[in-house]
């Protein structure tokens, strides 16, 4: 007797958008309420994508073709409602995360983040807790310039290599990097992708930004670095001389895999960390230096052009194609402009009471939720509020970058790259460990920065 396939997730997840579509079509045309309908899709999309048990690419790209079913049904025959949408797009985020990938991966494969690992790992003599802090100084330092997720596929990798090398457990390594390039890059612009969307929805300036949170970002490392270290101090030792000797005998030139590359690579970093620092004064957005290095270093790889390209990470940029179709949809149908309305009434022209909501609710929300879709939805609030106060924007940067790591590891792509590679090695991090470290630092990190941004508010009269 031939046995009945089980029902698995994928099927459930095609089930649940089927019923959502049909829900949705029934709205809009039964009622011609088509900003309901969008709601609706945008909300199954986003609750079968953080169920995680389909693929988050895959449903993202069906939610956006879903929203431009019902627009279609709903819009009028000569309107090009679905062009628009497309239009509408953030196509700069994204053509900066393919050239971000792009030259991550032409920097990883030619062994110039290898070279520098071990050059930094050297001085440490094999003390772990030395070790430790020389990451996540590192990873400080490195979060100005490659947004999250470019920063932990950097250093997951080498923390894990050299950490195996010299006998130490990697695991409290990469929680502690995960949370440090999050709360690290939140005075760059460039630092990660929901800094991008929100400067280019709120016109933040790069300066403005830069100015502000450094100084608080360095408050953050400075308190949390303690608190990490009592967390984890118990795991900590010294490797046993003869293995240390054995690992740093290695000369770093012999993590050079190709010269060309390796030098292709180091120039390029330079020109694009002085492109991110001086570009915007003259008019010239990351996105673009980004671009313009990347091809440039395509170009200079030749026949292994195509090899770097099959490199980048194509499901996550679909992901977001697919995420910011949702978002214009919101648009479109006015959904955002009510629900910025429904704000407004809660906060009215209190700049502090402003500032605390815009910190702590989307921080709250980005714990659950990616910290993209939230701050995609929220910066053209973000953007109508800055004439309450210039910190507003400010608020929302501050709150989806350190909302990613309270209560779970979700709310941030580079906490799941953290995961996922501590998995591939057979020793996961566990969902709780991260949860009670990042919960406690998070909220911190929270009480601190909104004390910080009223103080900033005040100074600047709101």
């Amino acid at each position: 007797m031939q046995s009945i396939k089980r029902i698995g997730p994928g099927e459930i997840a095609a089930i649940a958008a089927v019923i959502m579509t049909v829900v949705a079509i029934v709205l809009v045309t039964m009622g011609r309420d088509m900003g309901t309908a969008i709601l609706v899709i945008f909300i199954g999309t986003y609750a079968i994508i953080s169920s995680e048990k389909v693929n988050r690419t895959a449903m993202s790209l069906l939610g956006m073709a879903l929203v431009g079913v019902i627009l279609w049904i709903g819009s009028s025959p000569d309107e090009n409602i679905f062009e628009e949408l497309i239009v509408h797009i953030e196509w700069t985020t994204i053509i900066f995360v393919i050239a971000m990938s792009v030259i991550v991966s032409v920097a990883a494969s030619s062994g110039l983040f290898q070279y520098i690992a071990l050059r930094i790992a050297k001085p440490s003599g094999g003390d772990h807790k030395n070790l430790f802090i020389t990451f996540l100084v590192f990873v400080a330092g490195i979060s100005l310039f490659f947004d999250t997720v470019s920063t932990m596929l950097i250093i997951a990798p080498l923390t894990i290599e050299i950490c195996k090398a010299l006998e130490i457990d990697f695991k409290p390594f990469l929680v502690s990097e995960a949370i440090v390039c999050n709360f690290s890059s939140i005075p760059s612009i460039v630092g990660a992708v929901p800094n991008l969307v929100i400067a280019g929805e709120t016109g933040l300036d790069v300066g403005f930004l830069f100015l502000t949170f450094m100084p608080l970002s360095i408050i953050l490392f400075l308190v949390s670095l303690p608190i990490l270290l009592r967390w984890y101090g118990k795991t900590f030792g010294t490797t046993d001389e003869y293995r240390v000797d054995v690992v740093f005998s290695i000369a770093p030139t012999t993590m050079i895999k190709d010269r060309w590359d390796f030098n292709i690579s180091a120039v390029a970093i330079i020109f694009l960390v002085i492109g991110f620092a001086l570009g915007p004064s003259y008019g010239i957005v990351p996105p673009m230096t980004a671009l313009l290095i990347a091809s440039f270093m395509l170009l200079l790889a030749h026949e292994k052009a195509n090899e770097f390209l099959n490199r980048i990470g194509w499901p996550t940029v679909f992901f977001l194609v697919g995420l910011f179709g949702l978002v214009v949809a919101l648009e479109l149908t006015g959904l955002i402009d009510a629900l910025g309305d429904v704000v407004g009434a809660i906060v009215g022209d209190n700049a502090t009471f402003a500032t605390v909501f815009l910190v702590w609710i989307p921080a709250m929300l980005s714990a659950f939720l990616d910290n993209l879709p939230v701050s995609a939805v929220l910066a053209p609030i973000a953007r109508d509020f800055a004439i309450v106060s210039p910190v507003i924007p400010l608020a929302l940067v501050f709150a989806v970058n350190i909302g990613g790591y309270i209560f779970t590891p979700l709310g941030s792509p580079a906490n799941m790259v953290a995961i996922g590679l501590s998995e591939a090695e057979h020793n996961p991090i566990p969902f709780i460990e991260f949860m009670k470290i990042g919960t406690l630092l998070g909220m911190i990190h929270l009480a601190i920065g909104t004390g910080y941004l009223l103080l900033i508010t005040a100074l600047l009269g709101g």
